[in-house]
């Protein structure tokens, strides 16, 4: 059973056995009457944000789920879900509603910026000056220099991803 082990070790060892539990593998989660169903079901459908909205929806156990419980449906599960210290109960449904907001607000800033990169980049391939840009863009000076300036240095492949990544790297480094 342990391969090599001293035999005056083996009483002191335990051989019991241990029930291992599959949360994917689970079709039916009635059956469990603690937390441990919540963590479950969302451990199932983890990989499927449509599946996980449906059972966070339809599920009113899940307008009241503990912290801990939560705290593990984070670390399992690869969710995020803010956890207030003050509260004992959270509400999933309206977290993962908050997630899914945050999540298209970031989504959204994140186009905004690559689109200013974008028209920078067209009119630094027209030659024109950060003046004339910011004129253009109706922008200020200080807004369009830096961005200038890291598509001047992608010169000439001008790959929008990239000039965001270089200044998202150099704001870190600021």
């Amino acid at each position: 059973m342990f391969g090599d082990v001293d035999e005056e070790l083996l009483p002191f060892i335990p051989d019991y056995r241990i029930n291992l539990l599959a949360p994917r593998e689970i079709t039916d989660f009635t059956g469990f009457r603690t937390s441990i169903r919540q963590l479950f079901e969302v451990l199932q459908n983890a990989y499927d944000k449509e599946k996980m909205q449906e059972v966070l929806q339809n599920d009113e156990k899940f307008s009241k789920v503990d912290r801990e419980t939560v705290e593990a449906i984070n670390l399992f599960a690869g969710t995020d879900i803010d956890i207030d210290e003050k509260e004992e109960v959270i509400d999933m449904c309206k977290a993962w509603e908050e997630q899914k907001n945050e999540g298209r607000e970031e989504g959204r800033e994140l186009g905004e910026r690559q689109k200013i990169i974008s028209l920078i980049v067209k009119k630094l391939q027209k030659d024109k000056s950060v003046a004339e840009i910011a004129d253009d863009l109706e922008e200020k000076e200080e807004v369009i220099a830096p961005i200038y300036e890291a598509a001047l240095s992608m010169k000439p492949d001008y790959d929008v991803e990239k000039i965001y990544e270089l200044l998202e790297k150099n704001k870190k480094l600021a």
